[in-house]
């Protein structure tokens, strides 16, 4: 066999084997890799149609969230309890957010799905998180015109501890909820059983 045809039969062999890696390899990358974030995410973009200055869109927050849906099919069961550093540190101008349950989109970095609720059983203690996240105006990406995008790091989600869960169970008992605003509601209704 010439050494010309061995060097293309190698190749193809070559292609043969790394092009089906490389696929599976793309396919795979969202479990490890911040994927949504890197292609989905254009913080100039944001900057430029919300007027907030990109340095204030990537501060990375300490979030405390709950899974409170409003009833069957919510498509936004997530609230924010509280961020550090506190909402109006970084946004002066924004209107304060103390003692105030806010309803957002949470979406993973690596896929842009939200957290899955399969582990979330009835009692409130497997319903409240410690998670880091950029916190996004309201329609990013098309996400929800009224309420915040949360894009959070998949790494950094946890459930909080039975007493830490419990004492924010009680102490967000006398918060006020967003979904009371007229200018936040976003229009969706339980359904009628």
């Amino acid at each position: 066999m010439p050494a010309g045809t061995k060097r293309s039969v190698f190749y193809v062999a070559y292609l043969a084997v790394m092009v089906p890696i490389l696929v599976g390899m793309w396919f795979a990358a969202p479990s490890f890799l911040p994927m949504y974030w890197w292609t989905k995410v254009d913080l100039n973009a944001i900057a430029r149609s919300s007027g907030i200055p990109r340095s204030q869109l990537e501060t990375l927050f300490d979030l405390r969230v709950r899974y409170e849906p409003r009833g069957e099919g919510d498509p936004l069961p997530w609230q924010i309890i509280n961020m550090t550093p506190a909402w109006v540190s970084v946004y002066p101008n924004a209107e304060s957010e103390e003692a105030l349950l806010v309803r957002c989109t949470l979406l993973s970095q690596n896929d842009g799905q939200p957290p899955s609720t399969t582990f979330i059983n009835s009692t409130y203690k497997d319903r409240y998180f410690k998670v880091k996240g950029y916190r996004l105006p309201p329609g990013t990406n098309g996400s929800n015109a009224k309420h915040p995008v949360v894009i959070y790091e998949r790494m950094s989600l946890e459930t909080m501890g039975i007493t830490d869960a419990d004492s924010t169970r009680t102490m967000v008992k006398m918060w006020e909820s967003e979904d009371l605003w007229q200018d936040r509601d976003d229009g969706w209704e339980a359904p009628v059983p």
